[in-house]
């Protein structure tokens, strides 16, 4: 998988970036306490994309002009838990580029602050 995602990471910077394109390549880095896990999409807010809720996904980025520290968090009760989760996100949004990066405290708070964005 990991590969793979570089694959994509190559694809998404290299793609012309005409008005309009979007091709954002995501990941999500559990830490140790979840095996390390590590998971990648892509967006494309079009058909074909791999994410698995594109229009919300979409939505929450438009409406925050794809910053992640933008959207607003949906408030819901997360644990104390210390499991720290990092999300990338980076590629094209709307022919405009885009390289974030951001560090949760554990996966309830990352899907509370990023809603569908990274929820793959």
């Amino acid at each position: 998988m990991f590969v793979s995602a570089l694959a994509f990471a190559g694809t998404a910077q290299a793609a012309p970036a005409a008005a309009g394109n979007t091709a954002l390549v995501l990941t999500v880095q559990y830490s140790d306490v979840e095996d390390n896990a590590f998971k990648a999409t892509v967006l494309t807010c079009g058909r074909g994309d791999s994410h698995p809720r594109r229009a919300q996904a979409c939505a929450t980025l438009a409406s925050a002009g794809a910053d992640l520290q933008s959207i607003r968090s949906d408030d819901r009760a997360c644990t104390f838990i210390y499991a720290p989760v990092e999300v990338t996100m980076f590629g094209f949004w709307r022919g405009k580029p885009v390289s974030e990066v951001q560090t949760y405290p554990n996966s309830c708070v990352m899907l509370a602050h990023t809603g569908a964005v990274f929820d793959f």
